[in-house]
């Protein structure tokens, strides 16, 4: 009996995982290149963060996802590069990270040609 309910929790175990591993769109996500990381958030933005350094181990990532993004996209992975000062202080004045909050990252989708935003990641250090 034991083994029976060990197993039940191993496969139930396994198939969440599988199940959170799909959701999340990793097997979806394109080529990475050297120092890329990935970010994938339940409100549906899913980010290549590239040239960015990874500070997982000491902040939390925060995204933002655009309005008014077509249906089409909504699973689509977008690439996110390091916003200028200019974008950054946009940014800072529509929403209110908190103390020690930083955007990081303006991320976009590249569609035949016609570049438009996907979403903003910002952190907020771990304490």
């Amino acid at each position: 009996m034991l083994k029976k309910i060990l197993g039940l929790v191993v496969i139930g175990g396994l198939g969440y995982v599988g199940y959170d591993y799909y959701r999340a769109g990793f097997h979806t996500a394109p080529e990475q290149q050297t120092g890329d990381f990935l970010l994938s958030y339940s409100n549906g933005l899913r980010a290549v963060m590239r040239g960015i350094d990874n500070e997982k181990a000491s902040r939390t990532y925060l995204g933002y996802p655009a309005n008014n993004v077509p249906s089409w996209y909504q699973d689509t992975w977008s690439i996110c590069r390091i916003p200028t000062d200019d974008e950054a202080t946009a940014f800072l004045t529509h929403v209110e990270i908190g103390p020690g909050g930083r955007l990081d990252a303006i991320c976009e989708i590249d569609a035949d040609g016609d570049v438009f935003v996907r979403g903003w990641v910002a952190s907020v250090p771990d304490l």
